[in-house]
């Protein structure tokens, strides 16, 4: 097996595991944990934070499922949450086992577009010919050009310290297999999830298109246009035989609400 970084915030009903989003740790959960009732479970997926980093061939998203579940049977979760990479590996969890959480909370679920994949697979280009610290400085560079940090000039150190904090041996694996491997490729086993579910989302982020979240939930994009495009999370000009452009109306009708934000 693979030893995992684990830290326990609160105590108390529910128990819940909390899984963060690629290339983090759970050092950034930090914000999302406050908001969450009774005991909550923190872990660094393998290959990222303090988690032990298996060579290539361990970094699908059955892989993180697995270490989703694990941590969660060794602290008796009855909940889950999670963020990205997180969210995708309960869903992904989910589809083995239906049943096995009684809420869920589903954070900016990602579909990666051609320009987020690009550069992901830029980042692991990076990791595996850099030091984290010229890393840093390159990623910076190239984010500074592109404006990423005008609207919040504070968020340029908040990037490095997370550059300079990845796992860097493990974390380029993680991008280049998991990225291949969609969280749900088949909406049925999906279908039959019955817990409780809250699914956050962003307008306008361009790697958690809001869209998935509401594929999530069985709703409507704005304006009421009728049908969701799928299948979750493959590119949505994917199509399956019988299903036009791949869309899967009313795809999974978690039950729950959809909470949106645009700023």
């Amino acid at each position: 097996g693979v030893r995992l970084a684990v830290e326990v915030i609160g105590n108390g009903d529910p128990v819940t595991v909390v899984g963060h989003g690629l290339t983090q740790s759970r050092r950034d959960l930090g914000l999302l944990v406050p908001f969450l009732p009774g005991t909550k479970v923190l872990f660094d997926f393998r290959g990222h934070g303090e988690s032990e980093r298996p060579g290539p061939g361990h970094y699908s998203m059955d892989d993180f499922a697995a270490d989703v579940h694990h941590v969660a049977e060794a602290f008796g979760a009855t909940c889950a949450a999670g963020a990205s990479l997180g969210a995708g590996a309960s869903l992904r969890l989910l589809c083995h086992q239906p049943d096995r959480f009684r809420k869920v909370v589903v954070i900016l679920p990602a579909r990666l577009r051609s320009e987020a994949r690009a550069g992901l697979l830029r980042l692991a280009d990076l990791l595996e010919s850099h030091p984290l610290d010229r890393v840093a400085d390159i990623v910076l560079e190239e984010e500074e050009a592109e404006g990423r940090f005008d609207g919040f000039p504070a968020a340029r150190e908040f990037r490095r310290q997370s550059i300079l904090g990845m796992n860097g041996d493990g974390i380029s694996f993680a991008i280049r297999e998991c990225i291949e491997d969609p969280p749900i490729r088949d909406p049925e086993p999906i279908t039959r999830v019955t817990a409780p579910a809250l699914v956050i989302a962003k307008e306008g982020d361009p790697v958690h298109d809001a869209e998935v979240a509401r594929e999530l939930r069985g709703a409507p994009p704005p304006g009421g246009a009728p049908g969701v495009p799928g299948p979750l999370f493959p590119d949505p000009g994917d199509s399956r035989p019988g299903e036009p452009g791949g869309r899967l109306p009313g795809l999974l009708r978690l039950p729950g609400r959809v909470a949106e934000g645009s700023d």
